[in-house]
């Protein structure tokens, strides 16, 4: 440890720092969501769009950080063998609504091609279940997802 110390006061480098919660809360909700835009085997155009377009402003960021955090979250959803490392933070550290707030983005992601087929639909299951979102608050999360205002 102390050798550690003396070769960064020596290198004049400063030490890499692990992410900040708040980071690692932005890379599993951003892992969640594009996950939700690539189970359905293809991420197309719409969707990688508005994949920039959420993340910037739900998570203020400005679009250098949002794509950075894309492609960290990208990183991380294709190493992952399940959800779970996800949502638990997620589940930990989120309040309520902003884990209805989550579900209704996935519902975005989902809907942006126009198709929802039986696997985006059991993620979002999958994910609200996890994230003890109940099934009226995830209907109704994806009735906002549907209104014409929220796109």
């Amino acid at each position: 440890m102390l050798n550690r110390l003396k070769t960064l006061i020596a290198n004049d480098t400063p030490p890499t720092e692990a992410p900040a919660p708040a980071d690692r809360l932005h890379v599993a909700a951003a892992a969640l969501l594009i996950r939700a835009a690539q189970i359905d085997g293809e991420v197309d155009i719409h969707e990688q769009q508005l994949l920039q377009r959420l993340v910037g402003p739900y998570f203020g960021l400005d679009d250098a950080e949002a794509a950075a955090l894309l492609d960290q979250a990208g990183a991380a959803i294709d190493a992952a063998n399940d959800l779970f490392q996800f949502t638990q933070q997620i589940n930990a550290s989120f309040a309520p609504e902003h884990k209805i707030m989550l579900v209704e983005l996935l519902w975005r992601v989902v809907l942006a091609d126009g198709v929802v087929d039986d696997y985006e639909a059991n993620l979002i299951r999958r994910v609200a279940g996890l994230i003890h979102v109940t099934d009226t608050e995830a209907g109704a999360a994806r009735k906002r997802a549907e209104a014409p205002s929220s796109h």
